[in-house]
């Protein structure tokens, strides 16, 4: 699973990246160049795998990750984030979009007013108008292959229709087939999305970029970025303290991974034993099947049935021998939809 940051220059993508991290990546001010993309895999905060470790004490547990990529852009005043900067963003699971909610004589703005439903709406005009060059040089090939009855460039056309209009599609503008049919094109407009306020002590008001988020169905937080990088260098402990100062219960990694779960709609189910205890992330509704095929290739293909019981009744029955003689194990087969929390055996057969 792998979500990208992007923002304008100074919006402090970088800082965000910081604090959801807990590394120390350079920030530095815009120059117009270029830089290398920063890279983190950062654990999924999940108590169940702990509980789970305190009953089978395995050799390793391992939690459910997140690749987060700070992707640097090119910017212009005019044009807004060029169009070829943006490749490396078409493989994100999800679009984190930082916009800039504080004040800072000494890192002044790019557009020289501190305004972050503006700045949201050219970050998504150049998301806009980079699938709408892809689009319409897709459609001019397979005009001049004679392929325009096809089911694809009828799509094609909605697509370009609305994008014309510089309207933002949204995640629920194609339905499941057509996302499929056109997977290759690596869409940004329809991707899932997140919308992170870069706040601090010189904050400005929200009000406009929470009534455009909300108009376009987009998940919205905020983060105080320069504190909360500094919060996530110190030792859980510490942390606790200086997050109770500013009233907050817990990490904004933590509340960031809350929002990109229910942003990518994704559940966690399990493996547990005496080797490990291990979270993996799926869809809402995938099947057991599909669910398997996380774990390896080989379990989906060859898949026969799967042990399945719920983690708190696992815990309750204190562990799959007597979880098995108390008859709460289910044998389900490969239609069953998997559920949060599951704990499951795979038995496959290649």
């Amino acid at each position: 699973m792998e979500a990208g940051i992007i923002g304008l220059p100074l919006a402090g993508k970088t800082t965000i990246f910081n604090s959801l991290t807990g590394l120390t990546a350079a920030t530095v001010s815009y120059s117009g160049g270029k830089k290398q993309v920063n890279l983190s895999e950062v654990a999924v905060p999940d108590e169940r795998v702990e509980k789970l470790t305190e009953l089978f004490h395995p050799k390793r547990k391992i939690h459910a990750s997140v690749l987060v990529k700070d992707i640097p852009v090119q910017f212009d005043e005019q044009k807004g984030i060029l169009p070829a900067s943006l490749g490396e963003i078409r493989n994100a699971d999800a679009v984190t979009v930082v916009v800039r909610a504080f004040s800072d004589k000494a890192v002044p703005h790019p557009l020289n007013t501190v305004d972050p439903a503006r700045d949201l709406q050219k970050i998504l005009d150049s998301l806009i108008f980079s699938d709408y060059e892809v689009v319409e040089k897709r459609m001019e090939r397979l005009t001049r292959e004679g392929k325009k009855g096809d089911r694809e460039y009828h799509t094609l056309q909605k697509i370009y229709e609305k994008l014309s209009e510089g309207k933002f599609l949204g995640s629920g503008f194609l339905n499941p087939d057509e996302i499929k049919m056109l997977s290759g094109f690596r869409f940004l407009t329809v991707k899932p999305m997140i919308i992170i306020a870069n706040t601090g002590e010189g904050g400005t008001d929200l009000s406009r970029l929470e009534e455009k988020t909300s108009s376009l169905g987009l998940n919205l937080f905020s983060i105080s970025g320069k504190s909360e990088m500094d919060i996530s260098q110190l030792e859980p402990v510490d942390q606790k303290e200086f997050l109770a100062d500013m009233g907050l219960k817990e990490p904004a990694v933590n509340r960031f991974i809350k929002y990109l779960y229910k942003t990518l709609n994704l559940i966690s189910f399990f493996t547990a034993g005496e080797d490990e205890v291990r979270a993996w992330s799926v869809e809402r509704g995938s099947s057991i099947q599909k669910a398997a095929g996380k774990i390896h290739s080989d379990m989906e293909k060859g898949f026969i049935r799967a042990e399945v019981i719920e983690w708190k009744e696992l815990l309750k029955m204190g562990g799959f021998s007597q979880a098995k003689k108390e008859g709460a194990v289910r044998l389900e087969g490969k239609a069953y939809t998997v559920q949060d929390g599951d704990v499951v055996v795979i038995r496959f057969n290649v």
